[in-house]
């Protein structure tokens, strides 16, 4: 997790450990995301979906997919009813955004931290559209 500073409030830790997984995983996204809904069977969450609202006005769906792999692969961030921009940079081949490299996802981080990660990468697109999709807002890593 080099690199940036996390919310306490969005990781995995303590008593945290002790308890199902998706139980904690509900309540860090009613507290931090109370919009956001989670999708699959009763024994497998497969996403959580919901809108997120940007500082200049514009308001995407956001789809984080979970995958088999979770809590330790990183889950993939998609805006499936968003018409993004050709030539956006910071997607992913399979046109997932990038809010972080696969080798920076730990299994102590949560579903609710991606949605803020997504929430982050919404602002910057929004920035990027309104400057002319010039210089991508931040600072930038490669994927």
């Amino acid at each position: 997790m080099a690199g940036f500073q996390v919310n306490q409030e969005l990781i995995f830790s303590g008593a945290d450990l002790s308890r199902p997984r998706m139980a904690v995983e509900r309540e860090k996204m009613a507290r931090s995301f109370s919009g956001f809904q989670f999708y699959g069977s009763a024994s497998r969450v497969t996403s959580v979906q919901g809108h997120l609202s940007t500082s200049y006005g514009g308001t995407y769906y956001v789809k984080v997919e979970v995958g088999d792999s979770y809590p330790y692969g990183r889950p993939n961030v998609f805006l499936p009813s968003a018409n993004i921009a050709s030539g956006t940079p910071h997607r992913f081949n399979d046109g997932s955004i990038c809010v972080m490299r696969q080798d920076q996802w730990s299994s102590t981080l949560s579903l609710a931290f991606m949605v803020t990660k997504a929430a982050v990468w919404v602002n910057k697109y929004d920035s990027w559209i309104r400057n002319g999709k010039g210089r991508w807002p931040g600072k930038g890593q490669s994927h």
